[in-house]
């Protein structure tokens, strides 16, 4: 009889491990149900659970990890469908020395992938009747001895201005002092050089362009450039995570957002550099996960009406490659006819950075790394990605692999 009761209450016992596990696992898959419902559209769970997204998914991450052990690639990735992160992983150290890995929370230097920002900036206060695409600087700055230069030339690279690094590197200033815009500007005006070429002439890449466009916004709002971007992009957008290079070099970055180190050779930190505080062409600290709030309120119009919005993103002018244009802070280039991609690069101070938007399908890839290479990134590669079987690159031989910022 002993040996019956045993036998049933160890019969029990198992059916009521059983009964638990099976109820753990509904209620666990009710919960990661409950998760994707909350956190993705409809339209992106039909894209996730496919195999094609798998595939994809299975392509970037094979891509970046090659990348990674070629020892081409440290940094952090993320990549969106539909305004929905469908991948983000993060490789290598934010600091080689500290052995300080990098994460998805890990803020890089963008470089001239900034000047998306000032574009954005200045169409907000035009959109606000304070500027106009076709004012010209001498408007603003009465002593401006560069004679027929527009608001829109200066977003469109055409002023023909000279190079306020070339310049201000020959000069005598005190290159121990952080410089800031206004400083460099004012040097320009008093240099009294000729422009290089005759304004609107051509495209010539200008990084003495758009900090001249930030020096604009600060004189035309009445805030420093840093502040009006918190005040009407950074905190707006809850970009948080998302300053500048003063605040790194003043120590003013909460301890909870860790800032990568730039390299400029595998274990060479980049240092001070006083043009460092020059902000417009560069200057912006920021997340992939903040470069994707950015990237959707592009896409829904959060902070600037839409119509402003898409002439930051038109043709506005051919650059020195025959199937590339840049519009405002951006540049562009067609796949084919109806496949436009649009896509900004940057570099400074040991950090490369790239964002790539493909709006017909939704698809934007977002890469910042920390460590200068020989093999900046190669955008047709990523391109490749999600079209592995295109026929673009045969149509285009005179394709570039990669598109420098000078071009």
């Amino acid at each position: 009889m002993r040996k019956v009761v045993a036998a049933l209450l160890i019969i029990t016992i198992i059916f009521i491990v059983i009964f638990a596990a099976q109820s753990s696992s509904i209620r666990l898959n009710n919960q990661a149900k409950s998760a994707v419902s909350k956190n993705h559209s409809p339209a992106f769970e039909k894209f996730f659970v496919t195999k094609e997204a798998f595939e994809i998914r299975k392509r970037i991450n094979d891509f970046f990890r090659k990348q990674y052990s070629w020892g081409n690639f440290a940094g952090a990735v993320l990549v969106s469908y539909k305004s929905q992160i469908i991948y983000k992983d993060a490789f290598g150290y934010a600091n080689r020395k500290l052995k300080t890995p990098v994460t998805t929370q890990t803020a890089f230097q963008i470089g001239s992938m900034s000047k998306q920002f000032t574009a954005i900036a200045i169409l907000q206060l035009i959109s606000k009747g304070k500027l106009s695409l076709d004012q010209d600087v001498s408007s603003i700055y009465p002593d401006f001895p560069f004679a027929g230069i527009t608001i829109r030339m200066l977003l469109t690279h055409r002023s023909g201005l000279p190079n306020y690094i070339y310049e201000l590197e020959n000069s005598s200033l005190d290159k121990e002092v952080l410089m800031n815009n206004q400083q460099a500007v004012d040097y320009m005006i008093n240099l009294h050089e000729k422009t290089y070429s005759r304004p609107n002439r051509h495209y010539q890449y200008s990084n003495t362009g758009y900090i001249l466009l930030a020096a604009i916004v600060e004189k035309i709002s009445g805030l420093s450039f840093e502040n009006y971007m918190k005040k009407n992009i950074f905190e707006p957008l809850g970009m948080k995570h998302t300053f500048f290079y003063n605040d790194v070099y003043e120590n003013k970055v909460p301890d909870n957002i860790p800032v990568a180190t730039g390299y400029l050779s595998p274990y060479q930190e980049a240092k001070f550099y006083y043009l460092n505080g020059i902000k417009g062409d560069k200057g912006i600290f920021t997340t992939v996960d903040d470069l994707h709030r950015w990237d959707t309120s592009l896409y829904k119009g959060y902070i600037l009406p839409k119509n402003y919005i898409d002439s930051a993103f038109a043709k506005q002018t051919r650059t020195r490659l025959s199937n590339v244009f840049y519009g405002f802070g951006w540049k562009m280039y067609f796949l084919d006819d109806t496949l436009p991609v649009y896509f900004h690069s940057g570099w400074w101070q040991g950090y490369q950075s790239v964002i790539m938007r493909i709006p017909k399908d939704t698809i934007t890839v977002i890469v910042l790394k920390n460590k200068k290479t020989d093999h900046p990134i190669n955008q047709r590669a990523i391109i490749d990605l999600f079209y592995p079987n295109n026929r673009f690159w045969g149509k285009s031989k005179k394709q570039k692999s990669t598109i420098n910022d000078d071009e």
